[in-house]
């Protein structure tokens, strides 16, 4: 698995992921969620993507990307992220 929590990027996409999982997203409107470049997030839920952790599906000319919950590690990953936030909000 790629590193989970490697990117300023991908650390926010995953806190606001886990913390919003039943919500799908286009590229853009993620982007100005989470205030990070369209390019750059649509690469990054790519490669998440193709690890299984994200899935997406088309509605009319929009690619909406999701949470993956089937994926095998969903219930650990989401532990830890929430976790990691969670102790991150204590320190600020």
């Amino acid at each position: 698995m790629v590193v989970l929590l490697s990117t300023r990027l991908r650390r926010k996409l995953l806190v606001y992921s886990f913390t919003h999982p039943d919500e799908d997203r286009y590229v853009r409107e993620l982007a100005l969620l989470i205030n990070e470049d369209a390019g750059n997030l649509s690469r990054e839920l790519r490669k998440l993507e193709k690890e299984g952790l994200y899935k997406s599906a088309t509605r009319g000319r929009l690619k909406l990307y999701s949470l993956n919950k089937s994926y095998s590690l969903f219930g650990e990953l989401k532990s830890i992220i929430l976790k990691t936030e969670a102790g991150n909000k204590r320190r600020s």
